[in-house]
């Protein structure tokens, strides 16, 4: 879980609640198991462009409640995304540096 203020204020809003409500309803099984021809219940929704990527508080706001951003998952889906996303491997590591550099450089250059 995010440690970021504004995220945790909106992921614990009214609006996000009724927003993954309505995205587990319109889409009810989870669309990775779906692609390896899997029937598996969706549990949860993952925002497909991270919110902390996001520069200031409106394009958190613009990724968080933007249904095209939302993906239904399973547990075991959805852990297996954020792990590929946080592992160590070289690719991984080199893809986070860079996204940290552009952030920092749009932020304060």
């Amino acid at each position: 879980m995010s440690r970021d203020k504004n995220y945790i204020k909106m992921i614990n809003s009214t609006k996000w609640r009724e927003l993954r409500l309505k995205k587990l309803q319109s889409q009810p099984l989870c669309e990775e198991c779906l692609k390896s021809d899997k029937t598996t219940a969706a549990c949860e929704v993952h925002h497909i462009i991270p919110v902390e990527s996001a520069h200031d508080i409106r394009q958190m706001q613009a990724l968080m409640f933007d249904i095209n951003n939302l993906m239904s998952l399973c547990h075991t889906c959805h852990s297996d995304i954020h792990k590929a996303m946080f592992s160590h491997t070289k690719e991984n590591v080199k893809a986070n540096r860079q996204r940290q550099t552009k952030r920092f450089i749009e932020k304060y250059l």
